[in-house]
């Protein structure tokens, strides 16, 4: 089961409950519990397919399991919906793709690439100064693909790790 997949479908209005019990009424046992584990990760919340992946690549880091799409405010107004929240370590973690960056249809009407870093580069200044938050770190797909350099760059940002989860199901 692609944790994508499962975090659309409960956006669609899937209970969670009734995956689950679909999965342990089959028959077949090989892959259950990594299905199940899957289930358990999928979350509604999730922002898109980049994120979801990216929570998968978290939990198989061992990083305690974070808030997704926390809203960050100040005494001016709004500053961001964050993907990842860890908020035991004060720490926002950012999935960042390129596309951003360099899909044109992404990007309002007439904003260049050199925008879109500036004001990522100003978002990420005001999440900095938020007394809540102590670290602000982004990871993209090498990361994700890449259990170790994630699980480094997590400590390096002050959240803790151990293995568990998808990991422990290979």
């Amino acid at each position: 089961m692609s944790v994508p997949a499962l975090d659309s479908a409960l956006r669609r209005g899937l209970a969670r409950d009734d995956i689950r019990a679909e999965v342990v009424a089959r028959n077949a046992v090989h892959g259950r519990q990594r299905a199940i584990t899957a289930i358990e990760l999928a979350d509604a919340a999730s922002g898109s397919p980049g994120e979801s992946i990216g929570r998968v690549a978290l939990d198989e880091a061992g990083a305690p399991r974070p808030v997704l799409q926390r809203e960050f405010w100040d005494a001016d107004g709004f500053i961001a919906r964050v993907d990842f929240w860890f908020p035991d370590e004060g720490v926002v973690l950012e999935f960042d793709g390129k596309a951003k960056y360099v899909d044109p249809a992404l990007r309002a009407a007439g904003t260049t690439v050199a925008d879109v870093v500036v004001s990522e580069k100003r978002r990420e200044d005001r999440l900095r100064r938020h007394p809540e938050v102590q670290a602000v770190g982004r990871f993209g797909w090498p990361e994700a693909h890449d259990a170790e350099v994630l699980r480094a760059l997590l400590r390096g940002l002050g959240v803790p790790t151990s293995r568990r989860s998808f990991a422990r199901l290979r």
